[in-house]
C-alpha cells in the first residue's frame, strides 16, 4: 500500500493550501474534495503525474475524537 499524505498550509490571510500525495488516478481528486467539503471552496487546482496513474479503490472514514 502506498504512503498517502496530506500537506496542509494555512496562510495568514486564511487560505488553506492542500497537497495530496500517494493517491493514484482520480482518487486524488476525491481526497481533495474531502478537504474542500471540510475547509471550504477550492479556488485553484493543479494536477500532478499521479492523476494519470492507474486508479485503486480508496475509502474515507472521518472520526470525531474528543
Amino acid at each position: 500500500m502506498p504512503n498517502r499524505e496530506f500537506d496542509l498550509t494555512i496562510h495568514p490571510d486564511g487560505r488553506v493550501e492542500v497537497h495530496v500525495k500517494g493517491f493514484p488516478g482520480k482518487a486524488c481528486l476525491e481526497a481533495a474534495k474531502f478537504f474542500e467539503e471540510t475547509v471550504g471552496e477550492m479556488l485553484t487546482q493543479q494536477a500532478t503525474h499521479e492523476l494519470y496513474e492507474p486508479e485503486e479503490q480508496v475509502q474515507y472514514r472521518l472520526e470525531n475524537r474528543r
